[in-house]
């Protein structure tokens, strides 16, 4: 991203992960290291002529635990998505309370992070777990081997299960249970902070010069946040990736919390801290859906958009919970288009019926940007303006974390003072769409209807 905020260039890699029969996913993270290289070496090619970089930063959303041995060698980077945890966490800490958990980590116990890995590991792997000279995260590893630094933000630290949130410092008795030594991890600092300068070796890999500065990030939404300009109460973001997710920025940090929703720092202690749920792997469930019943092209999404673009608000009176498995039948009775609508709005009704529990507990929104590939399509924007009776702008498409690392980079290096002077000075490019009154009367009805008959098959609405 150039400092006037135009995109000038974008690369990606896909992770290459190692799957088992038992349930472990991991990765070479050495691998990543190389893959992530070599994603900034092909941006740094694709630089105009006459320009530089002025800093790094990255936006991810971690969780992954990496140990390093007495030599400083990581082994295999234990997944988020890793299965093999079941019983290890009370077996080391005894029976934890879920609320105290979550009022103090910020997010909900799951057997999936790394507290649950470490525990695994001190059940099961000892002694690999006390001779490790470094108990860390893929990203910190990453700035380790970009910079020769140790160090990590309070938003990526989160995933951790090991940060003491709102004291901002890692909890002690959960390191005394799993002995690991405080100095094995690296040192908290707030996003936008320099840790260091590319190593030679690192320079060489990027093919950036020797001393560019690399810049904590944070959790990829908190990312998208600041990409997408949505920093304040009452804002909402909406980030479409495999799963969809809503962050809100929120004063009270309680409130959050007695939800059950994730809790980001975010711009705490001076400003807002991040209230994020998650209609989770959505995207795999829509697109189960395409591929059954909408197209089986290389790139089906351009017919589905094109194709529930063609239908009506309501799509002809048939409902679609997409989460739900496809009824066989369906394609006897609709048209693709309205298949493709309702898929459309299915997903669009779930989304309304957590934001309607929120609104309900006091978390209201007043405006709505959404982020990520659906946010490129012709029809789906429009459908959310229409359900949820609100402006909906869209920036950034698939770039709004990324967007937000770079900002936090130009934070870090002085070329802005802070992500409220970015929105004022950069914007970003966005279209808006108007909720048409008509529609939203429709997806009034359909909405009631969606939450008496959201079964496992389709449904019509002329069915008694």
């Amino acid at each position: 991203m150039s400092s006037d905020g135009e995109i000038v260039s974008s690369a990606r890699k896909p992770t290459e992960y190692l799957f088992s029969e038992e349930g472990h996913v991991q990765f070479d993270v050495d691998r990543l290291y190389a893959l992530t290289v070599g994603v900034i070496r092909e941006l740094a090619h694709a630089l105009p002529e006459g320009h530089t970089v002025a800093g790094l930063s990255m936006a991810s959303a971690s969780g992954n635990t990496v140990l390093l041995d007495d030599r400083g060698v990581p082994g295999p980077a234990i997944s988020w998505m890793d299965q093999r945890v079941t019983h290890e966490i009370e077996t080391v800490f005894g029976s934890l309370q879920a609320e105290e958990i979550h009022d103090r980590m910020g997010w909900p116990l799951l057997n999936q992070f790394p507290l649950a890995h470490l525990s695994w590991l001190k059940c099961h792997r000892p002694g690999m777990l006390e001779s490790a000279t470094r108990v860390c995260m893929s990203t910190d590893y990453l700035n380790f081997r970009l910079t020769g630094n140790w160090g990590i933000d309070y938003s990526t630290a989160t995933t951790f299960y090991l940060l003491d949130q709102k004291a901002g410092q890692w909890h002690l008795p959960y390191l005394q249970q799993l002995g690991i030594a405080r100095g094995k991890l690296p040192q908290l600092q707030p996003s936008g902070t320099i840790l260091g300068k590319l190593t030679t070796a690192a320079a060489s890999a990027t093919g950036l010069p020797p001393g560019t500065p690399v810049v904590l990030g944070a959790f990829d939404h908190a990312c998208a946040a600041r990409g997408s300009g949505v920093l304040d109460e009452g804002q909402f973001l909406l980030s479409t990736g495999t799963s969809w997710v809503g962050f809100f920025p929120v004063k009270d940090r309680q409130k959050a919390v007695r939800q059950q929703m994730l809790v980001d720092p975010f711009l705490s202690p001076d400003g807002a801290w991040g209230a994020m749920f998650s209609l989770p792997a959505i995207a795999n469930h829509v697109e189960k859906y395409i591929y059954q019943f909408v197209s089986t092209a290389p790139d089906p999404y351009h017919a589905f958009d094109r194709l529930a673009g063609l239908a009506p608000p309501g799509a002809n009176g048939l409902l679609i919970h997409p989460m739900r498995e496809p009824d066989a039948a369906l394609a006897d009775h609709d048209s693709r288009a309205d298949i493709s609508r309702a898929i459309m709005e299915g997903t669009a009704y779930l989304l309304k019926a957590q934001i309607d529990k929120f609104d309900r507990a006091g978390l209201k929104i007043t405006s709505v940007t959404m982020a990520g590939g659906p946010s490129e399509s012709l029809t789906w924007p429009q459908v959310i303006a229409d359900m949820l009776n609100l402006e909906v702008s869209t920036m950034s498409g698939a770039h709004a974390g990324a967007r937000g690392a770079a900002i936090l980079a130009g934070i870090g290096v002085g070329l802005y003072r802070d992500e409220r002077e970015v929105r004022r000075r950069l914007g970003a490019p966005k279209a808006t769409y108007t909720p048409n009154q008509a529609a939203h009367k429709v997806y009034q009805a359909g909405y009631r209807k969606f939450t008496e008959h959201a079964t496992m098959k389709p449904y019509r609405g002329d069915e008694s």
